[in-house]
């Protein structure tokens, strides 16, 4: 499959792995990897009290992927932030939120080296 590449803080030649959560078939997980295929960040997490809707996913937002959201809408992935939340009342940040967004599939897809993500309802 070809695909583009990024680069994502210090790692150059970047890409996405798209997969739907064991534990919530609905919601959407997007993992970045590193140009060997290794795993080093997931840009998303699976909040168990939400509804996911298709083409939507919790963006992880917070400790080390501070700046995720910003990076996913420079990039076209996120179309729109429908709601932003704190993740912890322990949090560092203003910015550090967990963030329910409307995702670009077809944008994903340009930068996924691995996408499974299917919308099953």
């Amino acid at each position: 499959m070809e695909y583009k590449t990024f680069t994502y803080k210090k790692h150059k030649h970047c890409s996405f792995q798209v997969e739907n959560y064991l534990e919530n078939p609905d919601a959407m997980a997007i993992i970045i990897l590193d140009e060997n295929g290794n795993r080093i960040y997931d840009c998303t997490v699976m909040k168990r009290d939400y509804l996911y809707e298709e083409n939507t996913a919790t963006i992880k937002n917070y400790m080390e992927n501070a700046g995720m959201t910003k990076f996913l809408l420079k990039l076209g992935v996120i179309e729109q932030v429908i709601t932003k939340s704190n993740f912890s009342i322990y949090a560092t940040s203003k910015k550090e939120s967990i963030d329910y967004c409307d995702i670009n599939v077809k944008i994903l897809k340009k930068y996924s080296s691995k996408f499974n993500y299917k919308w099953n309802n």
